[in-house]
């Protein structure tokens, strides 16, 4: 076997209703889907090396692994469906197809290209979108119709950005391509809000990324797209906003051409992962342009679902366990089913959402995500409490920008009752601040009895990008605020009024946790991000002088109740599933 290397960006930084969508043979459908794992039938050659012309004349680099006859190196007779991976960090840091090596042994060709203006590849680099896309439509047209040994049928494969491009070459291919179906793992679902930045600061990802990137013969990467990108994020400069630049590169935004195009996805992410369980917004939004409702509204109890479209959430760090054997024997029957016919019943379910409970280690099939909308409000009381009931009288609390070692720590009375946090969380605080900006990070913690503190998520908003998008915000029972959105545009951005309180809606990444009984919710709020913070932020130059030295006060009066909202419902709403959708840890 090829030696294995560690993915790069590791390093780096869902009505069971009869109109569910039947899979490729609705003759095979079995009560519960169980994977069959199935020994190697061949071998794999060693690579071939060869070169794509793209539509404009750049030539790709590919190598190509092919089945060999068991215990041999002789090309297998016959003809395959091909598996295609757009690799954007070349040989050094990544071997190109040994992650294919399973899936050669199966019975598939891999086929590994460099990203245009990386590694051997002509072009220049850059972050993602609609050019590496039209790359990806040429790869799988040459795959289908000119690659020796191809039977004409295309998937894609790959995590993190080998993960991500595959979004964009699926909007791209138009109807009945010759792809038939991708594997995002490792995936985010919107470039701007999940990895560019966070609350309207942006990170050190895109930047970090565009460092270590090997550029391509054809490559300037002091003037290539990326760079721009990097270098406004670093400056602040356009694309330091959300805008229509962010719009092309957004999962979510490109489903309707995924979904109109006929390519069925199943996604894979991590509760502990670079964006935690950042899949879930691809999840939502590929039902939801299926089904033909807003894009960006949770997937909520009785509505209809496809198997067409599924993901994994489960309790890992980034690309943890992508390479071992219960997801990819998982992810070779998903590719089974859509490229060779087979009859797995895997796309026959009513359940297409498969997220770990954590606390509860096991797994759980659901549709909807949300899977509750049951929601609890806890408002910042004296003493650093969290009570159900909302303050009667004025207080306050203080955070300092340059001090961010002190936070304000607020604490639920033990739960009376086990309970299962079941999705996104808002923090809403009424803020005064003596500067012209505020930063305010919120992290929300289960405590258990004995003392140990459980982190379930975080989020950060400056005070300046506050304008909330009511149409795309997500609402719980009581119509209480669970996941704000903001534009994060220049237009949408106002400074503070120096000591004027103002109110934020900080919205807290989700999780699946089931807390015991006698636990208790923790908040902690900082006037900057915690060294654990899932995002590492750089505020632009503008960022940090308006933000300067500030003293900000945190309200928690009637006039200002701040609070925080979470979906929380009884552990029985939920069974385990009959199926390992991989390692519990």
């Amino acid at each position: 076997m090829r030696k294995h290397k560690v993915w790069p960006l590791a390093a780096v930084v869902a009505l069971a209703v009869a109109s569910v969508a039947a899979g490729p043979s609705s003759a095979a459908v079995q009560p519960h889907w169980v994977p069959q794992p199935v020994p190697a039938s061949y071998g794999y050659s060693a690579d071939v090396a060869s070169t794509v012309t793209m539509d404009d004349g750049v030539s790709i680099a590919v190598q190509i692994s092919y089945p060999t006859t068991l215990g041999t190196t002789t090309r297998a007779p016959g003809t395959f469906p091909v598996l295609l991976t757009q690799n954007p960090y070349g040989t050094a840091l990544l071997d190109p197809t040994s992650y294919g090596d399973y899936y050669v042994q199966r019975g598939y060709i891999y086929v590994s290209a460099s990203v245009r203006g990386t590694g051997t590849s002509g072009g220049q680099t850059d972050w993602l979108g609609a050019r590496q896309g039209q790359d990806g439509v040429n790869l799988v047209n040459w795959a289908a119709h000119s690659l020796s040994g191809s039977n004409g049928a295309v998937g894609l494969d790959g995590c993190s950005y080998l993960g991500v491009d595959q979004w964009y070459t699926a909007a791209a291919v138009g109807p009945n391509s010759p792809l038939k179906a991708i594997a995002p793992f490792c995936t985010d679902s919107d470039s701007y809000n999940d990895i560019a930045t966070s609350g309207g600061v942006p990170g050190q990802f895109i930047p970090a990324v565009a460092s270590i990137l090997p550029r391509g013969p054809q490559d300037n990467a002091q003037t290539d797209p990326i760079s721009t990108t990097s270098n406004d994020l670093k400056n602040g400069g356009p694309r330091s906003y959300n805008s229509s630049y962010w719009d092309g590169l957004s999962i979510q935004q490109l489903m309707p051409k995924i979904v109109a195009n006929g390519i069925p996805a199943l996604t894979e992410a991590g509760w502990n992962d670079l964006f935690p369980g950042g899949n879930l917004g691809a999840y939502v939004a590929a039902q939801n342009a299926y089904f033909n409702r807003p894009l960006t509204s949770p997937v909520t109890a009785g509505q209809a679902v496809t198997g067409r479209y599924q993901a994994i959430v489960g309790p890992w760090t980034h690309s943890a366990h992508t390479n071992e054997d219960v997801l990819n024997n998982i992810k070779k029957e998903w590719f089974d089913t859509w490229l060779k016919g087979s009859p797995t019943g895997m796309a026959d379910t009513s359940t297409p959402l498969h997220i770990f409970q954590n606390g509860a280690n096991r797994w759980v099939d659901t549709a909807a995500w949300p899977p509750s909308l049951s929601t609890r409000t806890y408002y910042l009381g004296a003493g650093g409490t969290l009570n159900t009931s909302a303050p009667t009288a004025a207080g306050s609390d203080t955070l300092y920008w340059a001090m961010p070692w002190f936070p304000a720590t607020y604490n639920s009375p033990p739960l009376a009752q086990a309970a299962v946090l079941d999705g996104p969380i808002n923090a809403t605080v009424y803020v005064a601040s003596t500067v012209r900006d505020a930063e305010v990070t919120a992290t929300v913690n289960v405590v258990a009895p004995n003392g140990t503190v459980l982190k379930q998520g975080d989020g950060n908003l400056l005070a300046s990008m506050r304008q909330l998008d009511t149409g795309k915000s997500w609402y719980g029972s009581g119509n209480q605020l669970i996941q704000p959105s903001h534009p994060y545009t220049r237009a949408s951005q106002q400074l503070l009024t120096p000591n004027q309180t103002v109110r934020l809606d900080i919205s807290v990444l989700p999780n699946f946790t089931q807390i015991p009984a006698g636990s208790r919710i923790q908040l902690v709020l900082s006037s900057q991000p915690p060294g654990n913070f899932h995002n590492q932020l750089t505020r632009t130059p503008q960022q940090q002088q308006n933000l300067g030295y500030g003293v900000y006060t945190i309200s928690r009066s009637p006039q200002g109740p701040s609070s925080i909202s979470l979906p929380l419902t009884t552990p029985g709403s939920f069974s385990t599933s009959p199926i390992n959708w991989g390692p519990a840890s």
